[in-house]
């Protein structure tokens, strides 16, 4: 082969090994991060949000609890064990802000910002929580 020639076929010979090292080189897995369960029991509380329930926990841990299935206003004062996933509620944050009703009972000095749980299932423990 002539250095003409050499010239023209070793950038190509390299693009065409680049090309396909690309294409043969494997694509990143997404990975789907599952919500975590938990399972919770105390006496349940109404939130000061419509449709958002309180679960007080251990060390001072609250928990802000909705659900699309049960209805957990029934069981407002009821001592209940609960199941559900952790999440984040988007609809909470629209009334965390500065003032706000929702706020005033968080801060230095008070209530920790309660961990979001979607309920799942619930099972009354008892029917008041003395």
């Amino acid at each position: 082969m002539s250095k003409p020639q050499m010239c023209i076929w070793l950038p190509l010979c390299m693009l065409l090994l680049v090309t396909c090292s690309v294409s043969l080189a494997p694509t990143p897995q997404k990975t789907v991060r599952k919500a975590s369960s938990i399972t919770l029991s105390g006496c349940l509380q109404e939130g000061r949000i419509l449709d958002r329930f309180i679960l007080p926990g251990g060390r001072g841990k609250i928990y802000s609890l909705r659900s699309k299935t049960i209805k957990l206003s029934e069981h407002v004062g009821h001592n209940v064990s609960i199941k559900g996933q952790l999440t984040r509620d988007e609809k909470r944050d629209e009334y965390d802000f500065e003032g706000s009703e929702a706020n005033e009972a968080y801060g230095k000095g008070k209530l920790t910002d309660p961990i979001d749980v979607d309920v799942t299932s619930l099972k009354v423990l008892g029917t008041s929580c003395h």
